[in-house]
């Protein structure tokens, strides 16, 4: 595909893809996208059944800081920032001007000792230029992003085993051997990333990533390790007499979900505030309840103005009261989905989690709603 192309594409997808984040929970593509969501996640679920699309998973990492980096020419100097940075356009190309972007022009001050531990982090980060710097190609063109997972080197625990939780809003954490070749490669190490994609240019957008699966380039200097994605070894079972009764449901209530879903004049945010209701009811442990009744009785303790709950329901009430079929829906891929999920747990590579945030998979060209993610969001609270 030519560069045109490519962005032309890229733009497309961006612009079908304004909801949820740049991975949806699988289940969410219900309501998203009516039936053309159900299609498509029925279709991730069929494709799994395959020894190719079982291998297609890849471990979904929690990690902490976002880091981006590339070249924008050969020879070019390296451009370093995080994720705020790459919103805001900050091509900053030395520690000293990123640290000067985090320190004094990435938010508010706040107070003393929030701009401390801001300065403190700017020092930090624009610290882990030179290492970086020296382990991506000269002529390297483009950019990718990882997530940290350690940036001081940590200490073996009585068992000979690595342990490091780098995002301290989680309890995610991962463990390394250290008699493993992962393990001696951290021996040797103060900064660990786990590489995801790349982008085309600086600042693009998140449905412009491309998957890479090798990240070797960027592994020269032993003072950086940059792990590629963990794939999926093992074959999935799924049920695909159960994938056949949910798109017959679907056939059978089709035309009325999409009607619901295509809202009405004064209600154009009906799919964020349906994404909203599911979320709150993950993290409340709740998912096996959802349906109309527990959605009505949330939405009168929302932030949902009444009218808006008042057009909803006439909505509903048009379309032969359809949030049920909905949800049932939701439900199906998501037990589908969960059931996979439980087959993946427990296995271990070099590198293994706990209280991990589960998988992810890929679009393929076949695919138009985007990227989606297995995470066990019945038990797995952000």
């Amino acid at each position: 595909m030519r560069a045109n192309e490519f962005i032309s594409e890229t733009r497309r997808l961006f612009e079908l893809k304004k909801l949820g984040r740049a991975f949806n929970h699988l289940e969410d593509l219900v309501f998203f996208y009516g039936t053309k969501g159900v299609q498509e996640a029925l279709a991730h679920l069929r494709e799994l059944a395959t020894q190719q699309g079982a291998e297609s998973i890849r471990m979904k990492w929690d990690g902490a800081p976002q880091v981006y980096w590339g070249r924008e020419q050969k020879g070019g100097p390296l451009v370093l920032t995080g994720h705020n940075g790459w919103l805001r356009g900050a091509k900053t190309t030395s520690p000293e001007e990123l640290e000067d972007f985090i320190a004094n022009q990435s938010g508010k001050p706040g107070t003393p000792e929030e701009k401390a531990k801001r300065d403190a982090f700017a020092k930090q980060f624009a610290s882990w230029y030179p290492a970086l710097d020296k382990a991506t190609p000269s002529d390297f063109v483009g950019f990718v992003y990882a997530d940290g997972l350690f940036f001081e080197r940590p200490k073996l625990d009585e068992n000979g085993v690595y342990n490091f939780c780098p995002n301290p809003k989680s309890d995610t954490c991962y463990h390394v051997r250290a008699d493993s070749e992962l393990g001696k490669k951290i021996s040797q190490a103060d900064i660990m990333l786990v590489g995801h994609a790349s982008f085309p240019e600086f600042g693009a957008p998140d449905a412009a990533q491309q998957p890479i699966s090798d990240f070797t380039m960027f592994n020269s200097n032993p003072e950086v390790i940059v792990l590629g994605p963990v794939y999926n070894t093992k074959p999935v079972k799924v049920d695909t007499a159960k994938l056949d009764k949910a798109e017959q449901y679907a056939s059978s209530h089709g035309g009325r979900i999409d009607s619901f879903l295509a809202g009405m004049k004064g209600l154009g945010d009906l799919k964020e505030i349906l994404y909203r209701y599911v979320n709150q009811t993950a993290k409340a442990k709740q998912l096996d309840q959802l349906g109309s009744q527990h959605f009505y009785n949330w939405l009168k303790t929302s932030k949902v103005s009444e009218p808006k709950q008042e057009k909803i329901a006439e909505l509903d009430q048009a379309n032969g009261n359809v949030i049920d079929e909905i949800f049932t829906l939701v439900k199906d891929i998501q037990g589908a989905k969960n059931s996979i999920i439980d087959q993946l747990e427990g296995e271990r590579g070099e590198i293994w989690d706990t209280n991990g945030e589960g998988h992810v998979r890929y679009a393929d060209g076949s695919k138009e709603l985007g990227n989606v993610k297995f995470v066990p969001r019945h038990k797995w609270t952000p």
